[in-house]
């Protein structure tokens, strides 16, 4: 085992580990292969396996892309044609809070199975004591935040060799500061970057997000969206009721939890305090989650109405103004069946961020085969350019589809895309 893996691992051990439950679960390969042990997760990309080999328990983590099957309680599924992107999003399965624990605990000290291979890649220039706040002019050649945000969140290809690269500025530093920043940063791009929402969550949590949730309010409803995703909502909703003072972030997670009352209620908040056409758009995009559709029109519309002349250049309020139109012209088309569509290659695009994002929706015998972001100018999309298509192709709808976390923009543009390219193929 190389030295910096080794540094890696004493970092983040931890004192306290947490008893699995024994469960005969299988997961079988595309290969014809089968592993048996204990399914602890198939959250996001990956399919947690906990094997015990004599004494010794050995967790391992799959590739959904690898798996043709799961097997729990008897029960025997394929997790990549199952709705939403976590094992108890939408499947009615709470977790204990014990076992997610657990989880977190068992993932987040262990390397990925992809650390050891992925090369520790960075510019020397770069200034390891993380001056913050940094220096001006922008550099990011200079300073990690910057280098973060230039060069690894725009190209999916940096994702793992940035977050190597972090775990070594941990494991190089003694300033109390930078460790907690960079324990931070980690926990944001296991979660907006690879969806690994165990370690994501041990990360935030070993930076004392739950116990600060005034301190670092976005921190900690991407922690409650990890416990979320692992399969507790009432740990998620935990969270979130204690926090003091909710963010703008906190409106899509209680929609995506359901609360749409609760989330309705934020963003109205929101609204009479400022920032009313933001506010809106969040409340529209719950509403159109929960299916309520005309309310979420309604709220796109007042979106719009909210924009005073005076800031309507401005470029937050233009891009606010066109998403709100871009989701009235999609919602319409929101509930349409691939079986109303005739077999065929369709092409629309829809506004993101940064400009138009365009798809291709290839429908066939009904259903819809496959989507796919053919062009895009986005820079912070995270992994909404892969999520959000996986999930329109696992429900076969983008009816109820939940924007990806840190990327709702990007998603949104996705599935109103999406959209619209389905209605273009109306028999």
């Amino acid at each position: 085992m190389c030295q910096l893996l080794r540094r890696w691992l004493v970092v983040t051990c931890l004192l306290l580990a947490f008893p699995w439950a024994l469960l005969a679960d299988t997961v079988e390969f595309k290969t014809g292969a089968s592993a048996t042990g204990t399914i602890k997760s198939y959250a996001g990309r990956n399919v947690v396996l906990e094997v015990t080999v004599g004494t010794k328990t050995i967790t391992r983590t799959y590739p959904r892309s690898r798996v043709k099957s799961i097997t729990i309680d008897g029960k025997t599924f394929d997790p990549n044609n199952e709705t939403g992107s976590a094992p108890v999003a939408g499947s009615g399965i709470e977790r204990s809070k014990a076992e997610i624990l657990a989880e977190i605990d068992a993932q987040g000290k262990t390397a990925p199975d992809w650390y050891e291979s992925t090369p520790l890649d960075f510019p020397q220039t770069l200034d390891l004591t993380w001056t913050n706040p940094p220096p001006k002019p922008w550099d990011s050649s200079k300073n990690i935040g910057q280098y973060l945000w230039d060069r690894i969140n725009p190209n999916a290809n940096n994702w793992r060799s940035g977050i190597k690269f972090i775990h070594h500025v941990l494991a190089s530093t003694d300033s109390n500061d930078v460790r907690r920043r960079a324990m931070l940063t980690l926990g944001g791009m296991y979660h907006n970057l690879l969806q690994d929402y165990a370690r994501a969550a041990f990360w935030y949590r070993q930076a004392g997000v739950e116990s600060s949730l005034s301190e670092f309010p976005r921190p900690a409803v991407q922690l409650a969206d990890c416990y979320f995703r692992l399969g507790s909502r009432s740990m998620a909703l935990d969270v979130l009721k204690k926090m003091p003072g909710k963010p703008y972030q906190a409106i899509k997670l209680l929609g995506d939890l359901g609360e749409t009352t609760e989330a309705l209620r934020l963003a109205n908040a929101f609204a009479k305090s400022g920032e009313a056409s933001t506010s809106y758009l969040y409340a529209g995009d719950a509403c159109r989650v929960a299916g309520r559709l005309k309310e979420a029109e309604d709220y796109y519309r007042q979106a719009i109405a909210a924009i005073k002349p005076a800031s309507a250049n401005e470029p937050h309020r233009k891009r606010d103004k066109a998403r709100a139109e871009a989701s009235i012209a999609a919602i319409q088309f929101y509930t349409l069946d691939p079986q109303q569509v005739r077999d065929g290659t369709y092409r629309a695009s829809s506004i993101g961020y940064e400009d138009q994002v365009y798809v291709e929706v290839v429908v066939k015998d009904g259903r819809i085969e496959s989507v796919r972001v053919t062009q895009h100018r986005e820079k912070q999309y995270y992994s909404s350019i892969s999520d959000t298509p996986r999930k329109i192709v696992e429900r076969q709808s983008v009816a109820g589809i939940d924007a990806t976390s840190s990327a709702t923009i990007t998603s949104e543009a996705i599935i109103n895309a999406t959209a619209k390219a389905l209605a273009d193929g109306l028999k």
